[in-house]
């Protein structure tokens, strides 16, 4: 149906990272396309998935194919000429699967990995981004999961970094989760905890379906997610958006995007551009729809 991070297993100096990414240069992503396109980033030929662009829209985050042994987080710049590639991300580089990268717009950086998760039962490890690497990257151990085979393999942060929203399912052994939902954690003096708020804010969102891949708007009021979408066998992820007129309030009821093909993994940029990966003969790439 879809490949997924965990298909095939595998607040130091906060005032220092807020000067380093002030003093970057002014240098945004590129304005909104006129119609969808694929995402070219300089110097990089590999498959990739799982983009976020951050709040200020100077990088871009991403992951190597995640179906594979080693998949690592990579990072580009935004340039006069587009997205200039920089490498494999420092601080989030392990043997084993690292992936989903989301930041709050003050450089709080989050991802998921499973390299502690059958010792902890922990999937969810958060930094700082300096402009060039990730430091003082630690698990979450507030948010370990119940059992083992009970997965957080998807986060997204708010724009001010105070709440987290991730998707959790369970995994018996097949290729995709046998159950997945949206809920919500807040940040706390030990990292991020579990709320029950999920439950009333998604409850237009969580259905017997799976859903994941939250994206969040910069005000909180739009909610982008991925969804199978068709009829068996015929389905594949779809991304949908849900609204609301204020944070307090649940999501209103989904619509899906018309969006062709095979896509999924949501990121919203400021003025209002999507980008997502899509599958494109066998092969994953980045793309971008203006509003």
């Amino acid at each position: 149906m879809f490949d997924h991070p965990f298909a095939n297993p595998a607040l130091s100096a906060m005032c220092l990272t807020v000067a380093i990414l002030a003093a970057a240069p002014a240098v945004a992503a590129p304005p909104a396309p006129k119609g969808p396109e694929p995402v070219r980033i300089n110097g990089f030929q590999d498959e990739a998935m799982e983009p976020f662009l951050s709040r200020d829209g100077k990088f871009l985050f991403f992951n190597s194919r995640n179906d594979v042994a080693n998949t690592n987080i990579q990072f580009a710049e935004a340039t006069d000429q587009g997205f200039e590639y920089r490498g494999v991300l420092f601080g989030t580089i392990s043997f084993d699967l690292d992936a989903v990268p989301t930041m709050s717009r003050d450089g709080r950086f989050c991802f998921v990995s499973p390299r502690d998760y059958r010792r902890t039962r922990v999937s969810v490890l958060c930094g700082d981004f300096d402009g060039k690497k990730v430091k003082d990257t630690l698990p979450q151990p507030t948010l370990a999961t119940e059992r083992n085979g009970r997965l957080i393999f998807d986060v997204e942060l708010s724009a001010d970094g105070k709440t987290m929203i991730f998707a959790e399912g369970t995994f018996s052994g097949e290729a995709v989760p046998d159950e997945a939902d949206l809920y919500i954690a807040t940040l706390g003096p030990g990292g991020y905890v579990r709320t029950h708020e999920g439950r009333r804010i998604f409850a237009n969102i969580n259905t017997s379906e799976l859903e994941y891949a939250p994206a969040l708007s910069e005000d909180g009021l739009e909610l982008f997610f991925t969804r199978p979408s068709g009829i068996w066998p015929f389905s594949q992820p779809k991304i949908f958006r849900a609204r609301r007129a204020t944070t307090d309030e649940p999501f209103g009821i989904p619509e899906e995007l018309k969006i062709d093909g095979y896509v999924e993994g949501p990121s919203l940029a400021a003025d209002g551009t999507l980008y997502f990966h899509k599958r494109v003969d066998g092969r994953f790439e980045i793309w971008r729809q203006p509003r």
